[in-house]
């Protein structure tokens, strides 16, 4: 469950090559749909973001980044590493953001 304010949910449309491409990466974590909502928080500061597919270098994921009324890109981004303090999640681990490093809004905590 993810615990966090409400989301923006702007979506973006990605091309079906990007579909394709992200959907065939090793180890892909998520099913990669053609329309992507923001998944940060509602009115955050800077550009619109959502989490495209896992990636094989640790500590990064593939996030397809816009601005409204724009196009977007796909970057590898650096995961966020801001820790909920007092709380442990499965196995006992810390509860670490699942944005990426540097985003706007709120963190976004897996429950």
């Amino acid at each position: 469950m993810t615990q966090h304010a409400p989301e923006c949910n702007i979506p973006v449309h990605l091309t079906p090559e990007d579909v394709g491409r992200f959907t065939d990466v090793p180890a892909a974590a998520y099913v990669v749909e053609p329309e992507q909502p923001c998944e940060l928080q509602w009115l955050h500061g800077g550009p619109h973001a959502a989490i495209v597919q896992s990636s094989e270098t640790p500590g990064r994921n593939w996030w397809a980044v816009w601005e409204s009324g724009s196009g977007y890109r796909i970057a590898l981004l650096p995961n966020c590493s801001v820790v909920l303090d007092g709380v442990l999640g499965a196995g006992d681990e810390p509860v670490i953001c699942s944005a990426y490093a540097c985003h706007g809004g709120d963190h976004m905590w897996m429950l």
